[in-house]
């Protein structure tokens, strides 16, 4: 029954048109499509800015074109500190649950030229 409904919630967020990850998940972003601003609702309902990542990730289901947002200066700087530019790819890890979560980037991988 477990394996059941590890596949479905498995399948389910492979056809997701977000990425979303779990306290200590990572996953490999293989190439950063676009960087985008958009306008969206925050949690307290205010309208806020936030950075929409475009991004090829491989799947349980195979490589999919998701959506990250993320509003944060400090994950705005780590990208830039680290060089991630349209083209890369890296590893997008969560650590951290609802006000305490955090999201870093490592192994960065520059485009072919």
């Amino acid at each position: 029954m477990s394996d059941l409904l590890k596949g479905f919630v498995d399948k389910k967020k492979a056809e997701s048109a977000f990425l979303s990850l779990a306290d200590g998940e990572s996953v490999v972003v293989k190439r950063l499509k676009d960087i985008k601003l958009v306008t969206k609702a925050g949690f307290g309902g205010e309208e806020k800015e936030v950075l929409r990542l475009k991004c090829e990730v491989e799947t349980s289901e195979g490589t999919r074109d998701k959506d990250f947002d993320n509003g944060t200066a400090r994950f705005a700087t780590e990208m830039q500190e680290k060089g991630v530019k349209v083209g890369c790819g890296f590893t997008l890890t969560r650590t951290g649950l609802q006000t305490k979560t955090r999201y870093t980037v490592s192994a960065v991988t520059q485009p072919a030229a």
